[in-house]
């Protein structure tokens, strides 16, 4: 899986050195190495150490971050074996109310047969009911506290003592 890396952390204005860059980043010195071996992260390498442009840094995370992002179609899960968007297995999924404006939406994958589960809002159901066949499922009961004990039961205080007792 990708690991997003904090751009954030880049001064635009500085020069780093590759274990300055890795450091900053929080990752190994040989990943940002690959970066501009092969990646086209571009770098200083005609003099060791290699050196980066702040900005060209933060500028090849925010493209690297951006390729990372699918915008989903409404009707579509994303499917983490097969790693891609997709149409639930016979256009059939079940959706859990999980909050007042939220709920989980369950279907199996068509390619991998796996479970995918997409979070969706309760006003955009009516739109994916038009492309699926949702079944709305029941929420799992949650525990609630309540105010008064189930069972009552007194506890006898004993006296506390810090002297050890010798069974004999």
């Amino acid at each position: 899986m990708a690991k997003s890396f904090p751009a954030h952390k880049v001064k635009s204005h500085l020069v780093y050195t590759v274990w300055e860059a890795a450091d900053v980043l929080g990752c190994h010195r040989q990943t940002v190495i690959r970066w501009i071996r092969n990646n086209g992260l571009a770098g200083d390498t005609s003099r060791k150490p290699w050196l980066i442009e702040g900005h060209v840094l933060k500028e090849f995370l925010g493209h690297k971050q951006s390729k990372a992002r699918c915008k989903l179609p409404l009707h579509h899960c994303y499917c983490l074996s097969c790693r891609g968007s997709r149409e639930p297995d016979g256009k059939i999924a079940d959706y859990v109310q999980e909050t007042a404006s939220s709920g989980r939406l369950t279907a199996l994958c068509p390619t991998c047969g796996a479970v995918m589960n997409k979070i969706i809002r309760r006003s955009d159901l009516e739109a994916v009911q038009a492309k699926l066949e949702v079944t709305l499922q029941q929420a799992s009961p949650r525990l609630v506290s309540c105010t008064e004990p189930h069972s009552k039961v007194t506890l006898k205080m004993e006296p506390e003592t810090h002297v050890k007792t010798h069974l004999g």
